[in-house]
């Protein structure tokens, strides 16, 4: 059996040393070939510049064409060059043998990120995760098996599966796999350390995340899945997958990813270049804010109302969210706009240098325009009296038509309607006696967060707006943070196709959060999957997390570590002391990275400030950044939300740090951002979150000599 395996296992050897002299040798011909492609341009160009005087336009055009021609060959080889590039570190990671009904024998199929075939035979050698014949791997078990092929279904059988890691073009290990994904190479891959990006996960998708993946019916996909579940990873290995299956008319160009932040942003920005895909746009919903309220009034950010509640707390204020963040207030507001151009548009007569037209006149015009926001209407009456008022005086003669008297038209028309602008409009909206109280302005000319998408949304229902008619599919993730009407709002920005995903237990405001079925309220024609399978973290912090806020769906993959472990500290500096140590310790342990996690960004702020006067080198991530680093990090719950380290610290999880429903929320998500190790200390009485885990919890009775002499050196701030 072992001389058995030993043989096979050279011949993967041999299998995989050819493959690598084949895509060294592609390697250097699309090198030649860009090389020859660059001077032949050069050349051109040359030509070019000293014979332009005497070439004809004919001779030019041609010159054109050669030098486009070249180009576009060029930019084709330095892509495939690219991803032969790619290849060369890990050509491939699995295989399967698939005996198809019509044929003698079992073919090997070897699976990489990308298709590679013989330059001279035009064999497949490698085969992309995304072709038809992939899914064998990812989906099936040995024996019957098919899959879907230009030809149509192919019936056969598996008769044999394998897994690979392969770096640097070295075979490090293989594993005989006969059921999906087996468990052996998917704990190994969980157990190596976090890397500075999030990276794409071919080698060990799962079969239910293969389902999502390559849904290709779904117009609406809703994605909830629990922490650690592999979601952003999954919505973007969808995007590639699309991006391959819909070549000829899906690009980069029309995709779009509305992010919860820009770190976020940029910690999954390597996903789909490493799977051969351009990066696609993102955007958030702030900035979605700026581009309509820039002109209109100043407002409050998502990020600044999370803070006016972690730090504050306002009960009215919280009444306010609540009340604005379910579906039936979207339908209340809609109600109430479409009936405002039926009960408050009073038609009048118009009258310019003598000429007039009459209230019935008006009237007509205005019913003409019915089906268009009520502002487009009053415009559309407006140009049409202007026009003919103007065609009037010009007929009489003697008299002439100015701007100002095109001006002082449609004031008179804009005059029949009560409202200046949709901003008016909104206010309006609350002076309902059953909806008083519920408009509270920050200032003249500022509004709370809670009314910044519901005046959107006023905005777009009242007048025409410019969306995003070029994005054909618009992945949403933190889907629990947004409210039915900031979804109202994306209906109506992008007409496309939308994955949205996100998990109800990691809400950083539960008084708008939005669950499962409040979204599939607005889109109900959306496709609902649940994944239920946590990969991030080992079973230990999984199971500590459960108990911060239970998930009974939730399913952990078997990966022990450590107990979390909960430190009560003497003071202050004594908790500074304890930080120190473990950070201490993580330089010399096999870890990358180390989360120190806060509940608020103030706390984060004063934290860094204190670990860089101790000498600790590490990045504060705030609101304000827009990248992310690795090794250590200070940053708070909502900052750190998509994000994993091989080791937290969650300090200050004391009764008043960490006391209400909100409270919870940030609490959960900061334990679950770890992989392998969870620190967690506190200096003032437990947290009644985590009562459960007393038996957990260290009374050491001094700091450590080398972490007290850190913690006499700086001020805590």
């Amino acid at each position: 059996m072992t001389d058995a395996r030993t043989r096979e296992e050279e011949r993967e050897r041999r299998h995989l040393a050819e493959t690598m002299r084949l895509l060294n040798a592609e390697l250097e011909r699309l090198t030649d070939s860009i090389d020859r492609s660059a001077e032949f341009i050069q050349a051109q160009k040359e030509h070019l510049w000293e014979h332009w005087r005497d070439m004809d336009s004919s001779e030019k055009a041609r010159f054109r064409v050669d030098v486009d021609l070249s180009v576009a060959q060029g930019e084709h080889s330095v892509k495939r060059r690219e991803r032969v590039e790619r290849l060369l570190d890990s050509p491939y990671f699995g295989r399967v043998d698939f005996h198809a009904a019509s044929e003698a024998g079992a073919q090997a199929h070897y699976i990489g990120v990308h298709n590679f075939s013989d330059p001279e035979t035009q064999e497949i050698l490698i085969h992309d995760w995304r072709a038809p014949v992939s899914t064998l791997f990812y989906d099936f078990e040995s024996g019957e098996a098919s899959f879907e092929a230009p030809v149509g279904t192919i019936h056969g059988e598996i008769t044999s599966k394998r897994q690979y890691k392969i770096r640097v073009g070295q075979l490090e290990y293989m594993f005989e796999s006969s059921l999906n994904i087996g468990d052996d190479v998917l704990r190994r891959e969980l157990g190596e350390s976090a890397d500075d990006r999030m990276k794409n996960i071919v080698a060990t998708i799962q079969r239910e995340q293969n389902a999502v993946i390559r849904n290709e019916t779904a117009r609406v996909l809703i994605l909830q899945g629990v922490a650690g579940s592999g979601k952003t990873s999954i919505a973007l290995h969808r995007v590639a997958f699309l991006l391959y299956r819909f070549k000829d008319t899906l690009s980069s160009d029309n995709i779009m990813i509305l992010s919860p932040n820009r770190v976020f942003g940029d910690y999954i920005a390597d996903v789909l270049p490493e799977l051969g895909e351009e990066r696609v746009a993102e955007i958030d919903f702030d900035r979605i804010a700026g581009k309509f309220l820039e002109k209109v009034t100043g407002y409050e950010t998502f990020s600044e109302q999370v803070v006016k509640l972690l730090e504050n707390g306002d009960g009215a204020a919280a009444e306010r969210m609540r009340y604005k963040a379910t579906p039936e207030f979207v339908t209340e507001l809609d109600e109430w706009i479409a009936s405002r151009a039926d009960e408050e548009f009073v038609p009048d007569g118009i009258e310019r240098k003598g000429r007039r037209l009459s209230a019935d006149w008006v009237a007509d015009a205005f019913e003409e325009a019915r089906g268009l926001p009520v502002f487009t209407r009053l415009d559309r009456v407006a140009s049409r009296a202007v026009n003919q008022l103007k065609q009037q005086v010009l007929d009489r003669g003697g008299s002439k038509w100015s701007s100002s008297d095109a001006s002082s038209v449609r004031r008179q028309v804009r005059a029949m309607f009560p409202y200046k602008d949709a901003l008016a409009m909104y206010r309006a909206f609350y002076d309902d006696p059953a909806r008083r109280g519920m408009f509270e302005p920050l200032g003249r000319k500022r509004i709370e967060y809670a009314d910044v998408f519901p005046l959107i949304y006023t905005m777009i229902r009242t007048d025409r707006q410019e969306g995003y008619g070029h994005i054909r599919h618009l992945v949403v993730d933190e889907m629990q943070d947004y409210t039915p009407v900031q979804y109202a709002v994306l209906r109506e920005l992008f007409s496309c196709d939308m994955t949205i995903l996100g998990d109800s237990n990691q809400s950083v405001n539960p008084f708008s959060s939005s669950s499962l079925s409040t979204i599939h309220s607005v889109f109900p024609e959306a496709d609902c999957l649940e994944l239920c399978k946590s990969y991030r973290s080992t079973i230990e912090i999984t199971e500590f997390a459960q108990h911060i806020s239970r998930n009974d769906r939730l399913v952990p993959i078997e990966r022990h570590g450590p107990q979390p472990r909960i430190v009560a500290c003497a003071d202050q500096r004594d908790q500074l002391a304890r930080i120190l140590n473990v950070v201490e310790r993580h330089g010399d342990s096999g870890h990358r990275s180390l989360g120190i996690i806060c509940k608020t960004v103030s706390r984060a702020e004063a934290l860094h400030a204190s670990l860089s006067e101790a000498g600790v080198e590490l990045t504060l991530l705030d609101y304000e950044s827009t990248e992310f680093t690795g090794g250590i990090v200070v940053t708070s719950a909502h900052v750190s939300k998509g994000l994993e380290f091989d080791v937290v610290v969650v300090p200050e999880v004391d009764d008043a740090n960490y006391a209400d429903e909100m409270d919870r929320c940030m609490l959960y998500i900061a334990c679950t951002r770890a992989m392998h190790e969870l620190h967690l200390t506190h200096d003032g009485s437990l947290s009644p979150f985590l009562e459960f885990a007393r038996e957990l919890e260290e009374h050491p009775d001094a700091v450590t000599a080398r972490a007290g002499e850190h913690a006499r050196e700086v001020r805590v701030g």
